[in-house]
């Protein structure tokens, strides 16, 4: 394993350790999906940042709110990352707002594509960038009746937000879905490929020369014992495309990434699906080795961010439960308020006895 993958590895385990401590009534997954948030950025998870930045969120939200579901814990991290949480919140409600006129249904994954938009800085052309969306998923639900949905709704952001034309798009999405289930016959589930395709079609280049690349990878990994067997693993494949490396490279840093993971607590084969752990060692490699200009020409796609943003956080909310009722988010969260009080009063008081003493 290279330097800089254990580096990002432990600072990933250090992450998601700090934040499944504090925010304890949460989702494991979610405290996951905030850990690798706070690891894309080369950052250390700052608690007292993530607390204020919940008083925030809960000031500028309704206890019923979509806000305070599934989403939470990567709406609030993306907070604390940024300079001006309250200016962040009061953006990602607006492009929420315009997404939501576009006859979408209220849903964790709209949260979503509302802060990829504010993380890009494109919330000034929302209406631009939404009607790009509404057009991509419309003649995706023409062609993919049954495999388009909610899902596909914080891809196709960042599909509409590549700058790339909606044919173009269109054009990649339904050439790659083809030729890796008619012609490289892979035997991942028809989602999943089409999870793939969309990521894949983020980027220019020649299509099948990116399927090929991913194919690749994925026939090493499956010969070396770390099959991956479809899913949202199989998807997350596609934030390997800009590294600049040969299949056999990047597959030997998947291996050891995932045998790294296996060995710590809360990631072995008792703690994590084997698909999930393999999931996680494909984006931090991602993140370990970085994107070639070569591949993209956008610079948000070029450091994969938003990539892989969209496809962690996206995944993590369907694994938990396909998204948790508000109220349920609203409950864990005045649960996790009252712990963080009941510590701060205890701690108070230990700090009065040192003193009387």
């Amino acid at each position: 394993m290279t330097e800089r993958l254990r580096n990002k590895c432990d600072l990933f385990l250090r992450n998601r350790n700090t934040v499944s401590k504090k925010f304890k009534f949460e989702k494991d997954m979610m405290s996951i999906a905030a850990g690798l948030i706070f690891t894309g950025a080369d950052k250390e998870t700052d608690i007292e940042k993530l607390n204020e930045c919940r008083k925030i969120l809960n000031k500028h939200t309704g206890f019923f709110s979509e806000y305070r579901d599934a989403v939470k814990l990567a709406l609030l991290s993306e907070m604390a990352l940024s300079e001006n949480p309250e200016q962040y919140i009061d953006d990602v409600k607006a492009v929420y707002r315009k997404l939501h006129k576009g006859k979408f249904k209220d849903n964790s994954y709209m949260v979503l594509a509302a802060m990829l938009t504010c993380d890009l800085g494109k919330q000034e052309v929302a209406e631009e960038i939404v009607e790009k969306h509404n057009e991509i998923m419309k003649q995706m639900e023409k062609q993919h009746p049954i495999l388009t949905n909610s899902e596909d709704i914080s891809y196709v952001i960042l599909l509409a937000l590549s700058g790339r034309s909606v044919n173009s798009i269109i054009s990649d999405m339904n050439e790659c879905f083809d030729y890796l289930r008619k012609t490289c016959k892979i035997k991942a589930g028809p989602d999943s490929v089409q999870g793939l395709s969309e990521i894949l079609a983020l980027t220019d280049g020649n299509i099948r020369e990116k399927c090929d690349k991913i194919i690749s990878i994925y026939n090493i990994l499956k010969d070396n014992k770390a099959d991956i067997k479809g899913g949202y693993a199989f998807s997350a494949l596609g934030a390997l495309i800009g590294i600049d490396e040969s299949p056999e490279v990047i597959a030997r840093e998947i291996i050891e990434a995932d045998a790294f993971l296996d060995s710590c607590k809360g990631f072995d084969e008792k703690s994590v699906d084997k698909n999930q752990r393999l999931m996680f060692a494909i984006m931090l490699v991602a993140e370990s080795c970085g994107m070639t200009s070569s591949v993209v020409n956008n610079t948000f796609i070029n450091n994969a961010l938003g990539i892989i943003k969209a496809k962690q956080i996206a995944t993590m909310i369907t694994i938990i439960s396909n998204v948790l009722p508000p109220v349920l988010g609203a409950i864990v969260d005045n649960a996790s308020e009252k712990n963080d009080k009941s510590e701060t009063t205890e701690a108070e008081q230990e700090s009065t006895e040192v003193d009387d003493n």
